[in-house]
């Protein structure tokens, strides 16, 4: 990963919004250094959680940690620190063009879903770049365009805690913390920004999968979709705390709709194929049944002796989820790899099979 160009935007991107947002934020951090800490303290445990329960969303495999982990880095840290001068910026130009009334009650509905969407999805295709096999479908876009959102949407929350400390006159900086982290993460965290960014992504994982006029229209229809919805939520209607459910609803069902349909997708592929390969006589029968689930993959690690055995057994079921998987395209495909994942796949099974007292699989 690291020999390719965008392993390096994607670092000198994230150093470049780390910088922005900490000069943005370094003295009021300085100013009130326990606020500071106390919202540091009460949202790294919702990002850890928020990581583990979306990546879990998968319905076979986990995305991986360190995929995952590049993409919450580009929403917290790339394009939050960026966003910073670009609304600022687009702000400014609508006071300038339409007043500044309009500017303070529009402004953020009209210049952050712009600004903010284009620049979390292209941590999408910044990671689709660096790792080709990353996204491979709508789910994977999906998951990753959530990951994405959720970083940024922390790092916004930080921001708003120092904010909140601010407004209440300073007096009550653990108070004020406890008030935001209340507000913007128990009670908005449901239709925040990885719903908006997910949709984006799904529509960015169709176009990855496969290239075509039709999902070059989703993918632009869903973005669309994420900017419009993110303009709701910022719009001046409905305003209140009491109808904040009533106005993040229709994020929230957009983002689940969406993830239904990735999934629904995923999992017909992933029967298809598994059929065929059955038939090919790569898979044996049944096995299928404990691919698709993680929970028999792990039961029968337990009934497989310990050691280099166990080790194949993983090897092996990895190797045949990738065949699976490859048939969903992706950026750079290699027509090959098939081939090779069921080489791999019929030397592994002859070698667990010749293990000192294994589970036979074959």
């Amino acid at each position: 990963m690291i020999r390719r160009p965008a392993f390096w935007l994607w670092a000198a991107v994230c150093v470049a919004g780390t910088w922005i947002a900490a000069r943005g934020m370094d003295s009021a951090v300085r100013a009130f250094p326990v606020g500071a800490v106390a919202g540091g303290a009460l949202l790294a445990p919702a990002l850890a959680a928020g990581v583990w329960g979306l990546r879990r969303l998968h319905p076979v495999r986990s995305h991986p940690l360190g995929y995952a982990l590049i993409a919450v880095a580009w929403g917290g840290l790339a394009a939050f620190g960026l966003a910073l001068p670009a609304n600022t910026a687009f702000q400014a130009v609508l006071g300038k063009t339409a007043g500044t009334d309009f500017s303070s009650a529009w402004g953020a509905a009209i210049a952050a879903p712009v600004d903010e969407e284009i620049l979390k999805l292209l941590g999408v295709v910044t990671l689709a770049l660096m790792a080709p096999s990353a996204i491979r479908g709508p789910l994977d876009g999906w998951g990753y365009g959530a990951l994405t959102g959720l970083g940024f949407q922390i790092s916004e929350n930080f921001l708003y805690v120092l904010n909140t400390i601010v407004l209440t006159g300073a007096t009550q900086d653990v108070n004020a913390a406890l008030f935001s982290f209340g507000s913007r993460v128990i009670g908005g965290a449901w239709w925040s920004h990885w719903a908006m960014t997910a949709i984006g992504g799904a529509g960015l994982g169709c176009l990855f999968g496969r290239a075509s006029r039709t999902s070059a229209t989703v993918a632009a229809g869903a973005f669309v979709l994420a900017m419009a919805l993110h303009s709701w939520w910022d719009a001046p209607v409905l305003p209140g705390v009491a109808l904040l459910p009533v106005k993040g609803l229709p994020i929230l069902l957009a983002a689940i709709v969406a993830y239904r349909l990735a999934r629904r997708r995923y999992l017909s592929h992933f029967r298809r194929t598994v059929h065929a390969e059955t038939v090919r006589g790569v898979l044996v029968p049944g096995e299928g049944h404990v691919l698709v689930h993680r929970k028999w993959r792990r039961k029968e690690r337990w009934d497989v002796p310990t050691g280099e055995p166990r080790r194949l057994l993983a090897r092996l079921r990895a190797a045949q989820l990738s065949l699976i998987e490859d048939g969903l395209g992706g950026l750079e495909r290699d027509p090959g790899s098939a081939m090779r994942l069921r080489a791999d796949v019929r030397d592994m099974r002859h070698h667990l099979n010749s293990c000192p007292s294994p589970r036979r699989v074959a």
